[in-house]
């Protein structure tokens, strides 16, 4: 008897619609900062990423299935992987896409400091132990009814030597005084913003931004509008940032608030219809 075929993954079951499709819409034509990764991109950083876990025979195997993915030999199916990390923000930014082209409302960009841990203290850092509290921050901020879909991320401050943890959060319809709430509510660290709000003025850009699976890091510290250039982490802080997405799956990153998947659909929910 044949052994079950596996069912694929969510995000691997359907494109985005076209108007919706990130591919599309930051093209292979534009500047690399300006486009949406292509598979060629994908590969280089693959190769370029196993080459540092395996100089610094810190990643076990972790080079081998970037190595065995990039092949075709099966979809790794791994969050560092930039091949697999691809399909998954592909999809999960034509989700977003599409729920800003249909909803009626204001829509914000927020990013949430959750914490910090010193170099070498990544693994300190536990996504699934803030889940529930930023869901109570959100609570008490006055956003009960208020959909927002977002990811969670790590980044790396060389100036701090520190990891950051923090969330990236779309949210639609929030009333003004319940993001400044939200604001207020939260004690700054450091000089890092605890909080840091923009308003959706160009989406395929900055949705593009919302969940991002890389081994970069910005060292310069931002003066005016721009970015300052990300270059990729030194080989030790490459190798701890690695390990450490690698307990968790994509589905892991993904954080909803009166929002639910069902299949590949991301569903929100207002209060009008929590009270119906």
């Amino acid at each position: 008897m044949a052994a079950p075929r596996r069912k694929r993954p969510y995000w691997r079951r359907s494109l985005p619609r076209k108007k919706y499709d990130i591919k599309k819409l930051r093209p292979k034509t534009l500047p690399r900062r300006e486009r949406f990764e292509t598979l060629q991109d994908a590969k280089n950083e693959s190769l370029r990423s196993q080459s540092v876990l395996d100089g610094r025979r810190a990643g076990g195997d972790l080079g081998d299935y970037l190595e065995d993915c990039r092949h075709g030999h099966y979809q790794c199916e791994r969050s560092y992987c930039p091949i697999c990390a691809r399909v998954f923000r592909r999809y999960f930014i034509g989700e977003l896409l599409r729920h800003n082209a249909k909803f009626e409302g204001e829509i914000a960009v927020v990013v949430v400091l959750l914490e910090t841990a010193a170099k070498g203290k990544l693994s300190d850092l536990d996504i699934e132990s803030h889940r529930h509290a930023l869901r109570k921050r959100l609570d008490r901020a006055g956003l009960e009814g208020v959909p927002v879909i977002g990811g969670f991320e790590t980044a790396y401050r060389a100036t701090q030597k520190d990891w950051v943890l923090h969330a990236n959060l779309v949210v639609f319809g929030a009333p003004k005084r319940a993001l400044d709430d939200l604001e207020a509510g939260t004690k700054a660290q450091d000089a890092f913003r605890p909080v840091k709000r923009t308003q959706l003025e160009n989406p395929a850009k900055q949705l593009s931004y919302v969940l991002k699976f890389t081994t970069y890091h910005r060292p310069w510290q931002q003066t005016g509008p721009r970015k300052p250039r990300a270059v990729p982490l030194n080989p030790t802080e490459h190798c701890e940032l690695v390990r450490w997405m690698n307990q968790y799956g994509f589905s892991d990153y993904l954080f909803l608030y009166n929002a639910r998947r069902h299949g590949s659909t991301i569903t929100l929910f207002t209060q009008s219809d929590r009270n119906a």
